[in-house]
């Protein structure tokens, strides 16, 4: 009577033997998943638990998933010069690795010890593997206002690249304290042509993540319409640069030109008023933002401003400026006549 249980538990405890390595794999991958929800990075670092030490400052690397590609030198001697001051406030966090440490947080206050030409840190060291370590870097950098959304997105493709992630965007997305939309919104900037990744490459602040997704929409509309758009593209984002257009208008802006220059190349482009009807002037207030446009489509000329832009009183100052503007055309024309 006692043999028929040990033949029942002996093929339940031999199962896992039965699994093939992929399934193993699989297993393994989800105990990891299991742990990793556990745990929520953005607070992993709180407290002092750990080894506390000095640690050179050249035995410390930085960490190899941090989203952030400019550290720009006026906050780092700020920084140095506050330590200076009141010495460093919060210790930097580490891990071990090999033979030397790993940043986990802190590589801001590392480099403004650099500036002051100190030897060692006060650090913690705690223990995070590689997935942890990444999502640690992007968590405790995605909301600061100079880290750019193309660095967050970069940071974002690298992290869910990673097994326990590849088919599990929601979870990523509840680590980062973001929707899905907003998720898959930073992720736009990874399906954008060569040509424009390498111009954000320089300047990843050129555009935010709604008009990365804006951009990806325009490009999808048909096959060729990357390279299209590519020249309109480029011309559109200097005005961005430049402040004279607002991301908002980036694409309709894109859309003028590359009709504009369609146009020109059947041979209508030698009619001046047709290209200043395909590109109105944007009018923008102090902070960049389009409250109006300038439009001239050859016959006449159309300003519209946005009814709350101007009070009374500047009301008044422009109407009587333009009727100052008019009559010294009138002026002109009868002196000249």
């Amino acid at each position: 009577m006692n043999e028929t249980p040990q033949q029942e538990e002996t093929p339940q405890n031999e199962t896992p033997k039965k699994l093939s390595p992929k399934d193993l794999l699989k297993s393994k991958a989800m105990g990891n998943f299991d742990l990793h929800r556990s745990v929520e990075p953005r607070f992993s670092l709180l407290g002092n638990e750990g080894e506390s030490l000095q640690v050179a400052i050249e035995s410390l690397d930085p960490n190899p998933w941090q989203p952030r590609k400019d550290f720009k030198k006026g906050k780092i001697e700020e920084l140095a010069a506050s330590i200076e001051d009141h010495g460093l406030i919060e210790p930097i966090v580490i891990r071990r690795h090999e033979n030397r440490f790993q940043i986990m947080a802190g590589e801001r206050r590392v480099r403004a010890y650099q500036y002051l030409k100190k030897s060692h840190i006060n650090a913690i060291i705690k223990s995070a593997d590689d997935v942890q370590m990444a999502l640690i870097a992007l968590a405790e950098n995605i909301d600061r206002e100079d880290l750019s959304d193309y660095e967050v997105a970069e940071s974002i493709h690298r992290i869910q690249k990673m097994e326990m992630f590849s088919e599990n965007k929601s979870q990523l997305a509840r680590y980062l304290k973001k929707t899905r939309t907003e998720l898959y919104r930073y992720l736009a900037f990874m399906e954008l042509p060569t040509w424009l990744r390498e111009k954000l490459d320089k300047k990843p602040s050129l555009i935010n993540r709604t008009a990365a997704e804006d951009l990806k929409r325009l490009f999808g509309k048909e096959p060729d319409a990357a390279e299209k758009y590519r020249d309109a593209t480029i011309k559109a984002l200097e005005l961005v640069e430049s402040g004279g257009l607002s991301q908002i208008h980036l694409v309709s802006e894109i859309e003028r030109i590359a009709d504009r220059e369609a146009k020109k190349k059947l041979g209508a482009g030698n009619d001046s008023s047709i290209a200043q009807a395909l590109e109105p002037i944007f009018l923008l207030n102090a902070k960049g933002k389009a409250v109006g446009k300038m439009k001239n489509n050859g016959k006449k000329l159309t300003i519209t401003i946005a009814a709350n832009t101007l009070d009374e009183e500047q009301e008044k100052e422009l109407h009587e400026f333009l009727n100052e503007l008019l009559k010294k055309k009138a002026a002109s024309e009868m002196g000249s006549g």
